[in-house]
């Protein structure tokens, strides 16, 4: 952990986004959701970080 934390910004990026996406899981299967509106808003927060660093580094990559 530490050593990632010491690497460069897009490495810390991804550990954030990891962190992000975990805690949105399991705060989706820990919970008995009444409403489908909560779990989906939490899927999405989860899932937008993601979606915009594979869009931002796109062209880094080509």
């Amino acid at each position: 952990m530490r050593s990632l934390l010491r690497r460069m910004f897009w490495a810390r990026l991804v550990l954030v986004q990891a962190v992000l996406g975990t805690l949105c899981a399991v705060a989706i299967a820990a919970a008995p959701w009444t409403d489908r509106g909560v779990p989906q808003v939490l899927f999405w927060v989860g899932l937008v970080p993601t979606l915009l660093t594979i869009w931002f580094d796109r062209p880094r990559t080509q």
